[in-house]
């Protein structure tokens, strides 16, 4: 077959002629493959179609193990047949070995970089002609690395082909024809001393911090005669990291600045400046658009982040393939009025009905806040009570040093203001009492730390207590929980100034697992009755959606 025939050639014609939507630097990579089809020869390189077909025509020995093609041959889309037909096929003519040696691979969340990566993983195992080949799942956490090494195992085991061949054990997968092994390896984990790599998959590089790990693999596979660093990702936070590097390393390399014929790259990135509203933006970054999600799909997940000011910065990462930089706001506040302006409620109406509170109680002079979530007809409505310390200076000086709206915010009885420096805690508690007495009270959140005193009281008095901590493990439905009655225009809180002001002020952090959670030390300013209004949400929704439950089975 002429080169130019193959269907890597073919996928980077359609890329370049504008029949294949794609970003610049995966444009630059498909120039770089046509121009090296040309003046290669001259460095020694040569495209061996034979190669390139032999590892994606093994693809299809692979089944899909989860979601709805659970048990469907697993076939690679074109641009995944550029990647790995690339890596496999383009060749040095005096050895007859890879030309790519280090690989970086940056596509959106969902687009299946992860699971196409068993494919080159089993594939060098198994055909490469490598004594005793090592594979290692390379992560920064056991975890992480584990999601690759539990994809492959389900593989080999879902494959009559691949069992034949592989015997998958717990911690590792071994080819006895080869005495090639697949292993986890992990910072965290198991020592990456005295390994020899032949194919190291290193998995969400955004998450690396460790430079040690990153250089002990890659340095450790020098003995190797061929061997692949496969590096996979969606765009980080933090140009200035191990992953920054090897993102602005692939656009030198792509442009032609830098001569690196052992690198490939390829970076399914839109322009900075691309509309995130244009599905064509959306195509740049996600290459399996309309294989694995469909555009309507992804409409909805851009939708919700538009709402949601917050997640905007995620959706322009984990699913525009763009990087972020710095702390973002949460809630625009245009969405958040909406709250306000459709249905004004009098407290007072909702006397007596079922109620979830969450508690706040600051540990020095932040505000303390108690808000209360009663859920009606569908809709959630939200009371919020906060209070503030006057200080040492007295609050009027406090106001004019921290925030002049405070004062008005008193007068309207919007904040209470306690005498001394700091939050006087039998105040609270009658505060509470007194809304026990207006509201059936199912449960009272609160966060165990600097409560002792009032936990012990309020134990006494009967309350239904409910510990809920801060971290990601109880905040994060919480959030996500907040975050969705937001969007859906079901909660109501009357117009709280203060409720407003603290939810502007939250930022979010996010873990490996997407979990949520707000970060006081990155907020712009208090986010006290914003912490425990996701609380009394978060709770309320999670008792009504038990209350449904139950109704069903009933019925």
């Amino acid at each position: 077959m002429d080169p130019i025939d193959h269907p890597v050639s073919r996928y980077a014609l359609d890329v370049i002629e504008g029949r294949t939507s794609a970003g610049p630097l995966v444009k630059l990579a498909c120039k770089r493959h046509l121009i090296d089809l040309e003046e290669g020869e001259s460095r020694g390189l040569y495209f061996d179609t034979r190669a390139a077909s032999m590892v994606t025509r093994f693809s299809r020995l692979l089944r899909h193990t989860t979601g709805p093609m659970a048990g469907a041959e697993f076939e690679l889309q074109p641009w995944q047949v550029f990647r790995h037909g690339s890596v496999f096929g383009w060749k040095h003519r005096d050895t007859g070995l890879r030309r790519f040696r280090s690989t970086y691979h940056q596509v959106a969340k969902k687009n299946g970089k992860t699971t196409d990566t068993a494919v080159p993983m089993l594939f060098t195992t198994l055909f490469d002609g490598e004594g005793a080949p090592q594979g290692y799942c390379a992560a920064t956490t056991r975890d992480q690395a584990g999601l690759l090494f539990g994809e492959i195992k389900r593989m080999v085991r879902k494959s009559p082909q691949l069992t034949a061949l592989l015997e998958p054990y717990k911690t590792q997968i071994e080819c006895r024809r080869t005495g090639g092994i697949i292993k986890c390896l992990s910072r965290d984990g198991n020592s990456a001393d005295g390994i020899n790599p032949h194919f190291a998959a290193r998995d969400e590089v955004h998450r690396w911090t460790d430079r040690e790990l990153a250089e002990v693999v890659t340095n450790s596979m020098l003995a190797r005669s061929q061997p692949i660093d496969w590096a996979i990702t969606t765009a980080g936070a933090d140009r200035a990291s191990i992953c920054g590097e090897l993102r602005e390393y692939s656009e030198r390399v792509l442009r032609g600045d830098v001569r690196d014929d052992s690198f490939f790259g390829y970076v399914a990135e839109p322009p900075e400046d691309a509309d995130p509203a244009d599905p064509l933006t959306w195509a740049m970054a996600n290459p399996n658009l309309g294989v694995a999600f469909t555009e309507n799909d992804f409409r909805q997940i851009y939708l919700q982040a538009q709402a949601i000011r917050g997640k905007m910065p995620n959706f322009r990462r984990l699913h525009l393939n763009l990087w972020t930089e710095g702390a973002q706001t949460w809630i625009d506040r245009d969405v958040w009025d909406k709250g306000a302006a459709d249905e004004p409620f009098d407290p007072a109406s909702l006397y007596g009905r079922k109620a979830w509170v969450g508690l706040d109680l600051s540990r020095t002079t932040d505000l303390t806040a108690i808000s209360v979530a009663v859920p009606v007809d569908g809709k959630i409505y939200l009371l919020a009570y906060s209070f503030l310390p006057e200080g040492s200076k007295g609050f009027i000086q406090r106001a004019q040093s921290e925030k002049r709206e405070y004062v008005a915010w008193r007068d309207d009885g919007w904040i209470e203001v306690h005498k001394g420096g700091a939050i006087d805690d039998d105040q609270i508690i009658e505060r509470l009492k007194w809304i026990r007495s207006k509201f059936d009270i199912q449960e009272l959140a609160y966060d165990r730390y600097g409560m002792k005193y009032v936990a012990k009281i309020l134990e006494r008095q009967r309350f239904p207590l409910v510990e809920f901590g801060q971290g990601y493990y109880s905040m994060s439905p919480a959030v996500k929980r907040f975050e969705q009655a937001v969007i859906n225009n079901r909660i109501r809180h009357g117009g709280n100034p203060v409720l407003a002001w603290a939810i502007g002020n939250v930022f979010l952090d996010m873990d490996a697992a997407e979990n949520l959670k707000p970060n006081k030390k990155k907020a712009t300013g208090r986010i006290d009755p914003a912490v425990a209004a996701i609380m009394a949400v978060g709770r309320a929704e999670a008792g009504e959606q038990k209350r449904r439950a139950r109704d069903i089975e009933v019925v």
